[in-house]
């Protein structure tokens, strides 16, 4: 695998741990419990953003 190969990668499974982060909020028994688990996507979103906007060159 390339560089890039990898970091794509990296960048779909911190996508996908946002994602399933916020699909949990979804099913919060309280919106102070849902608010919390939205917060908790936050790292991930920001990791695949800062890993996608690597540059190579």
């Amino acid at each position: 695998m390339a560089v890039d190969e990898v970091l794509d990668e990296a960048v779909d499974a911190a996508v996908l741990a946002g994602l399933l982060a916020l699909l949990e909020a979804r099913t919060a028994p309280d919106p102070s419990t849902a608010a919390e688990l939205c917060l908790s996507a936050v790292p991930h979103v920001a990791l695949a953003v800062t890993l996608a906007s690597v540059d190579l060159d």
